[in-house]
C-alpha cells in the first residue's frame, strides 16, 4: 500500500511538473509597451505651477524609441513655425509638451534612481533641482490620464546626449529689429558707448519642459515689455569704468576687458555720475530687458551651440575676452554669453509662474546675476553664489530710459 502511495504521488508530482512548463507563459498586459526615453528628467513642479503633491519625478522626452520621435516630429511640423518661436507659439509648443510628452516616474516599481538623481528626487518634499539629461528604458502605461513608466534601467548621459530636432536648433530671426541709429553716450574725449535701442515686445521668459538642463529659477511666463529702452552693446570696459571711477576693482587689468566684480553701491554709483555727465537716465537693466535683449525678442529654446560663435563658455575657456571679439548677436549686442554672470537692476525673487509686463523688483538686499547662455541657461537668478567671489565673476552693462520720444 505504502509503495503505490508513494508512486501514486510522484506521478502526481510529474503531472504538475508538466503542466507548468507547458503552460503558455503569462500573456502581458496589453495596455504596457516598451519604450526608450530621452530627455529631462525633473520634478513636475519644474513643468507646472501646482499644488506639493504634483512635485514628482518626471521624464519629458524629446527622443527616443521611432514612436516618441514620430510624436515629437508631429507636434513640431504641426506647431513650430519656420521662423521660430514667438511669445504665442512658445507657450503652445511648451503646453504640447506638458501633455503629450511627459511620462511620470512610477518609483514603486522601477530600478533605484542612480546616485546624482537619488538625493535629488528621491524624496516627497524635494527642492526642485535642476532638470537633467536623461535616458531610460522602461515599460509604460497609462492611469489617470497620466503616462507613467516602470523604469528598467537608467542612464545619465549629458547635455550632448541629447539629439534635439533641427527646428529646435535654428538660428534665431528676430520678428522686430531695434532702431539703425544707436544713441551715443560721450564718456570722454576719446571713449563712447554705443547704445542701441530696443523696441517693446513679449516674450516667452525662462525655458520650456523639455529643456535640460534647465533651474527652477528659468520657470517659463509670459511677459511684457511696453517701452522702448537704450541698452548698452557692450559690458562696461575697465577704460570705461575708470574714466568715471577713477579705480579699477577688476583682477585682471585690460582696458578692453569688462571691469570686474564691481561692488553694487560702486555700480549705482556709476550710473549716477554717467546720467550727470551725460544728462540721460542712466541705469541697470531689469532681468527682463536683459532676457529680452539676449533673445533678440525671440522665445527660442537657449541651446548653448546656437551661441558658441556670439559668447565664450566655461567650457571652451576659462578666461573672458576682450569685449567684441565675438560677433554680435542678431540684435546687435556683443558679449551676452559669458561664464560671468551680469548684474540687473532685480532683486532676490524666484520668477513668477504668470504672465508679467514690465517686471521689476527693485534693490533691496542684493542683485541678482543674471548668467548668459551657458549650458542652455537663460536668466538664472543666482543668490548664493553672489557671496562666493570665487565661483565666477561679474559684469554689467548698462540701460538709458527712452524718455520724450528719444
Amino acid at each position: 500500500m505504502g509503495v503505490v502511495m508513494k508512486h501514486t504521488g510522484m506521478l502526481i508530482l510529474l503531472i504538475l511538473v508538466a503542466v507548468w512548463f507547458c503552460a503558455p507563459a503569462r500573456a502581458a498586459d496589453p495596455a504596457e509597451k516598451e519604450l526608450t526615453l530621452i530627455g529631462a528628467f525633473q520634478c513636475n513642479g519644474l513643468c507646472k505651477d501646482g499644488p506639493a503633491e504634483d512635485h514628482v519625478p518626471v521624464m519629458v522626452a524629446v527622443d527616443g524609441s521611432p514612436a516618441i520621435v514620430a510624436q515629437v516630429k508631429e507636434i513640431l511640423d504641426k506647431n513650430w513655425p519656420d521662423k521660430g518661436l514667438d511669445a504665442d507659439a512658445a507657450v503652445k509648443i511648451d503646453a504640447l509638451f506638458n501633455e503629450q510628452m511627459k511620462y511620470y516616474i512610477d518609483l514603486a516599481g522601477s530600478a533605484p534612481l542612480p546616485a546624482g538623481l537619488d538625493k535629488k528626487y528621491g524624496k516627497k518634499n524635494h527642492y526642485c533641482h535642476a532638470s537633467a539629461p536623461v535616458k531610460i528604458v522602461g515599460t509604460v502605461s497609462e492611469k489617470d490620464g497620466k503616462k507613467w513608466i516602470k523604469v528598467a534601467k537608467y542612464d545619465l548621459i549629458g547635455f550632448q546626449g541629447i539629439k534635439y530636432p533641427a527646428k529646435m536648433m535654428m538660428p534665431d530671426q528676430p520678428f522686430v529689429l531695434p532702431d539703425k541709429e544707436p544713441l551715443v553716450l560721450k564718456i570722454n574725449d576719446a571713449l563712447t558707448l554705443n547704445c542701441i535701442k530696443v523696441p517693446p515686445g513679449r516674450f516667452y521668459a525662462g525655458e520650456s519642459c523639455f529643456v535640460a538642463t534647465r533651474y527652477i529659477e528659468q520657470f517659463p511666463h509670459l511677459t511684457t515689455l511696453t517701452r522702448p529702452v537704450y541698452v548698452a552693446e557692450i559690458p562696461v570696459t575697465q577704460e570705461i569704468w575708470e574714466a568715471i571711477m577713477g579705480a579699477n576693482p577688476s583682477k585682471t587689468k585690460d582696458p578692453r576687458l569688462p571691469v570686474e566684480n564691481p561692488a553694487a553701491a560702486d555700480v549705482e554709483k556709476f550710473c549716477k555720475l554717467l546720467s550727470e555727465k551725460t544728462g540721460r537716465a542712466v541705469r541697470l537693466p531689469t532681468g527682463a530687458e536683459w532676457e529680452y535683449v539676449a533673445r533678440s525678442g525671440t522665445s527660442n529654446p537657449g541651446f548653448p551651440e546656437k551661441y558658441r560663435e556670439f559668447g565664450t563658455f566655461k567650457e571652451d575657456s576659462s578666461r573672458i575676452l576682450p569685449v567684441k571679439s565675438k560677433k554680435p548677436n542678431v540684435w546687435g549686442f556683443y558679449d551676452l554669453f559669458s561664464g560671468w554672470w551680469e548684474m540687473t537692476s532685480d532683486c532676490e525673487k524666484y520668477p513668477s509662474h504668470k504672465p508679467e509686463v514690465d517686471p521689476h523688483y527693485p534693490l533691496t538686499s542684493g542683485m541678482h546675476m543674471l548668467l548668459g547662455v551657458a549650458g542652455g541657461n537663460w536668466t538664472i537668478t543666482e543668490r548664493e553664489f553672489e557671496k562666493f567671489s570665487s565661483y565666477t565673476s561679474k559684469k554689467f552693462r548698462i540701460a538709458v530710459e527712452v524718455g520724450d520720444g528719444k
